[in-house]
């Protein structure tokens, strides 16, 4: 394989000897980043030619990253380049948006023709009844009257079928109109390319650049079975791309590689000690110029020039693949992504896993019961992105699935459960003096909580997590008592958080209970407290 130099300068006016028809070749593959793409296109190269043109090539790719690849026995010249306005270009104007407002507009050119020739038949069907038009023989008015009539009936009703479908023709054609003319305004110019080259054999050429307007973001979908505890996780991806030109049946491949990120270390500095030397008076600074008025900046982009004419390109959060490895996502099938505003949902595979479904209930938030699907963190490399979630075949909600950086298991909410019905009890508070006169103030606090299970079969795995005082000074003393003996109280590692966790038969209740003493020094300012 060789590649090419590049010298970007004005397109040679002579032709070379054997030079091939231009084209644009085909798109064969695209690489997309999370900031941008690389594009394949091909070219065929005939037998003997000494000469490619590739013409109406979009003018918003990177000239540096552009690379050529031949196969062996090819010979690669210079490339030159060229950048035209689209009016100098009229042959570059075939994408199917254009194609589709010339047979609308050719449509609509034959209804208002038709319209003009019955508008002209209206008038001499005026003429006549109005006696303007030559004489009819008496024997004949009555035939003649009746045969005026019919005929200005059916060219009246004509008329107003074709103002109805001029009328939805133009609503067909003003959205497309409005498409072209941004189009136009975000990418005034076509690139054409020349290649000296050398060939004794018909040979295909591949042609590798970079743009910058295009991305992708990742996005999921879990699927849920609370009966068996089955879960689907799905891969999606949004992708998108204002190159100015359209991906049309290519190879699709996505990385979570970020070509734009910091690809060495700086080098290291070593630790220098000084003594501090006496501080200098500056002498003071002038006062800055204020800024111009809004109204005048706004003239320094004058309406034609390329900062006003460029709209601004879809942003993708890069932030979504820190911290996971570089991973490719190759679709198993052709597809064609559009230029344009609007995102493509790609599928890009599913994992079956197993997970067990918990009802979690934090009575000092609500008192309500949440579904929790708990499950061991899936293998490979899952960027954070939104997460659709699906619960028994309907759409409970979305989330963020987020695995970089967690533990060994993965949590996913499922909505409320409705079927589980929490009650939460009064909460009761007193306070006293203990010790000799009085030296240490107690609080008390006691908490109470009834769980019931009413589906009307099955068991529901319960949780119950309860926020218990935690002392941050040795002078504050805490006593705790639970009812029913809790299963830890540090849940995740975390002092403080009490966890209830036992099976809940259907139709079955429990309560729960914890009672609070925490003690302080009499004239101690204890904060927290309620």
């Amino acid at each position: 394989m060789k590649n090419a130099p590049l010298l970007t300068a004005a397109l040679l006016c002579a032709p070379a000897a054997f030079a091939q028809p231009p084209s644009s070749g085909r798109i064969d593959e695209v690489l997309v980043y999370p900031g941008g793409a690389q594009v394949t296109r091909l070219a065929t190269v005939a037998a003997g030619a000494r000469e490619l043109v590739l013409n109406c090539l979009s003018a918003r790719f990177d000239p540096d990253s552009l690379q050529i690849d031949a196969p062996a026995g090819v010979n690669l010249g210079p490339v030159q380049l060229e950048t035209l306005p689209r009016e100098r270009a009229p042959e570059c104007a075939t994408s199917p948006l254009d194609d589709n407002l010339r047979k609308l507009e050719g449509q609509r050119d034959v209804l208002t023709a038709e319209s003009s020739a019955l508008e002209a038949s209206l008038g001499y069907l005026k003429a006549l009844g109005s006696g303007d038009a030559k004489a009819t023989p008496a024997a004949g008015i009555a035939a003649t009257a009746d045969s005026i009539r019919r005929a200005a009936q059916d060219a009246l009703l004509r008329q107003g079928q074709i103002r109805r479908q001029l009328e939805e023709l133009d609503k067909q054609i003003a959205p497309l109109q409005g498409e072209r003319e941004r189009l136009v305004a975000a990418n005034p110019q076509w690139r054409s390319l020349r290649l000296r080259l050398s060939t004794a054999r018909e040979a295909e050429l591949r042609l590798h650049y970079r743009v910058n307007q295009a991305g992708w973001a990742p996005s999921y979908r879990a699927l849920l079975d609370t009966a068996s505890g089955a879960l689907t996780l799905e891969r999606l991806a949004q992708v998108s791309q204002q190159s100015g030109e359209d991906w049309k049946n290519v190879k699709l491949r996505l990385s979570t590689a970020q070509a734009a990120q910091k690809v060495g270390q700086n080098p290291p500095w070593p630790w220098l000690l000084d003594l501090a030397r006496p501080a200098v008076m500056a002498p003071p600074k002038m006062a800055p110029l204020p800024a111009p008025a809004p109204a005048m900046a706004m003239q320094l982009a004058a309406p034609g020039s390329r900062a006003a004419a460029e709209p601004e390109a879809e942003r993708f959060d890069p932030s979504v693949f820190q911290g996971s490895h570089a991973t490719e996502f190759a679709l198993p099938l052709r597809v064609s992504v559009d230029s344009g505003t609007q995102r493509a949902s790609l599928a890009l595979g599913s994992e079956k896993l197993q997970a067990q479904v918990l009802a979690r209930v934090q009575p000092q938030s609500e008192a309500a019961a949440y579904l929790v699907a708990d499950l061991a963190r899936p293998a490979g490399s899952w960027p954070r992105g939104t997460l659709q979630l699906v619960r028994d075949g309907a759409l409970v909600g979305s989330s963020t699935l987020n695995i970089a950086g967690g533990g060994e298991r993965l949590e996913l909410p499922f909505g409320r459960d409705d079927a589980v019905r929490v009650q939460i009890e009064p909460e009761q508070r007193n306070a006293g003096n203990t010790g000799f006169i009085g030296a240490r103030a107690e609080h008390r606090y006691t908490r109470g909580y009834v769980v019931e299970n009413r589906h009307t079969a099955g068991t529901v795995a319960l949780q119950v997590v309860e926020a218990a005082p935690v002392s941050q000074h040795e002078d504050i003393k805490v006593q705790a008592q639970f009812s029913p003996a809790p299963a830890t109280q540090a849940w995740r590692r975390q002092p403080g958080l009490v966890l209830w966790e036992q099976p809940l038969a259907a139709g079955q209740s429990q309560r729960f209970t914890a009672d609070y003493v925490i003690s302080a020094p009499k004239e101690a300012q204890v904060t927290g407290l309620r």
